[in-house]
């Protein structure tokens, strides 16, 4: 099998080439280890797609490594790894052209995303050239999709805040990400904030950082996300979660971009470009008096509207075209098809879960299926919807038996994923589409434990 592209990573611990090695190699790249800046430089001559380059060597440091990488290939794309309290300077190389940055102790599936999103950037996807995608992997061929594609294309190339709207798992972040792939902050930074997954306590330091001795536990000094994003592409998805009083923060440095770290003195100005998202009607929150209504009028200042997926029916095959060859790649499986009846039930199901369901429902699949993804591949919630639809007193049951039945397939699924991830439970989690927490649960519930 060919090779999906070239990773050099520069660091001097040996366990850490070795992680790389296992993750990537498996999933069809070439991996490269140097243990210094100098040597690593030297191998720029192998002509690598992708460089994961360590802030602490030995010689050189990752920032002056990045400086010389820069003289030779200006587009290269490079992922800085550091530890937080070595973030100021991962800031610093951010703003020298790094794309992206990975916290140690790494973490597999964090570095697969990274490579994928580097490998888009430098244009070296390896992806067949038969998918159609837009930059930041949006895929799609209808009316719908091809809106959203000159709304795009109007406003990245400006540094206009853009407000996202639409259901969850319509595909915001990625449509963020091709904003900023396609502007001329695209060789900086694209960060993004959860602002439904953190605490109000936590936000304020987590958007602008903080100083040493700010709060306790505050052991070192570290930049929140808008240093971070500096002279780049600041992403704040699900905006309409944040609190009333980080709104009006927010709204200062929106005015005004510039701030002060908690706990500090000095004033930071930043130069980025904001991108936010909601699946909230946001105009509602501002009559119900939970969003401020000035901040509404400053990030809605060009507004894209994004489509479920049930009024995107046309674009489903190309979808599940792009999906099984990603998946298949990756998990190096022989799944090369779909049987035309998976296609009618897609086609035909509400997909409260829109791209991101889909996308489950196939890398789930992928898994379980040997050369073709059959209707037995699919999660029970696709299954079962157009039989209640079409038949709905066709289990002489009842719908306590219909119940047992659904329980007894889903059981058999966790069951059959499980088996197919070695008993790894993160792994078998992320293949059925959901938490650690919520497959743990489950497990309970139908007795299911590792076999000794």
């Amino acid at each position: 099998m060919a090779s999906k592209g070239k990773i050099l990573v520069i660091d001097d611990e040996p366990q850490v080439g070795m992680i790389f090695s296992k993750v990537l190699e498996a999933a069809g790249y070439e991996v490269v280890a140097s243990a210094s800046g100098e040597d690593g430089v030297k191998r720029l001559d192998s002509h690598p797609d992708v460089v994961f380059l360590d802030l602490k060597l030995p010689g050189i440091d990752g920032v002056e490594t990045l400086r010389r990488i820069r003289k030779v290939e200006k587009n290269l794309p490079v992922v800085m790894m550091t530890a937080y309290q070595t973030m100021d300077s991962a800031v610093e190389c951010m703003r020298l052209g790094a794309c992206d940055y990975l916290i140690k102790p790494l973490d597999n599936s964090r570095i697969k995303e990274v490579v994928k999103h580097a490998l888009i950037i430098g244009g070296a996807s390896a992806l067949s050239p038969d998918i159609v995608i837009s930059p930041g992997e949006l895929v799609g061929q209808g009316p719908a999709f091809q809106q959203v594609q000159k709304l795009i294309e109007k406003v990245a190339p400006t540094d206009l805040t853009v407000l996202l709207f639409g259901e969850s798992g319509t595909g915001k972040e990625l449509t963020a990400r091709a904003i900023h792939l396609a502007s001329k902050k695209s060789a900086k930074a694209f960060v993004p904030v959860d602002c439904a997954a953190l605490p109000e306590t936590l936000m304020e330091s987590e958007l602008f950082g903080y100083e040493k001795g700010a709060f306790t536990g505050a052991d070192e000094s570290r930049p929140g996300r808008f240093e971070m994003a500096n002279e780049g592409t600041l992403f704040l998805d699900e905006i309409g979660n944040l609190s009333m009083s980080v709104q009006a923060k927010l709204l200062r440095v929106l005015q005004d971009p510039s701030f002060v770290r908690l706990g500090g003195r000095k004033q930071v100005r930043v130069t980025i470009r904001v991108v936010a998202a909601t699946n909230k009607d946001l105009e509602a929150a501002v009559h119900r008096g939970e969003f401020r209504e000035d901040l509404y009028h400053r990030i809605k200042v060009f507004p894209i509207e994004l489509t479920p997926l049930r009024n995107r029916l046309d674009d489903i095959p190309m979808l599940v075209d792009y999906y099984l060859k990603k998946y298949s790649q990756e998990m190096n499986t022989p799944v090369k098809s779909v049987q035309p009846r998976v296609l009618e039930l897609f086609q035909s199901y509400r997909w409260p879960g829109n791209i991101r369901e889909l996308s489950n429902a196939i890398r789930s699949a992928v898994v379980l299926a040997d050369n073709e993804i059959t209707v037995e591949h699919l999660p029970t919630s696709i299954r079962f919807s157009q039989e209640k639809t079409a038949a709905p007193v066709a289990n002489p049951q009842g719908d306590a038996g219909l119940r047992d039945v659904i329980k007894k397939v889903e059981r058999e699924h966790i069951l059959a994923t499980l088996h197919k991830a070695d008993w790894n439970r993160s792994d078998a989690a992320k293949i059925l589409g959901i938490d650690y927490k919520t497959l743990y649960n489950k497990m309970r519930e139908h007795g299911i434990t590792e076999p000794e």
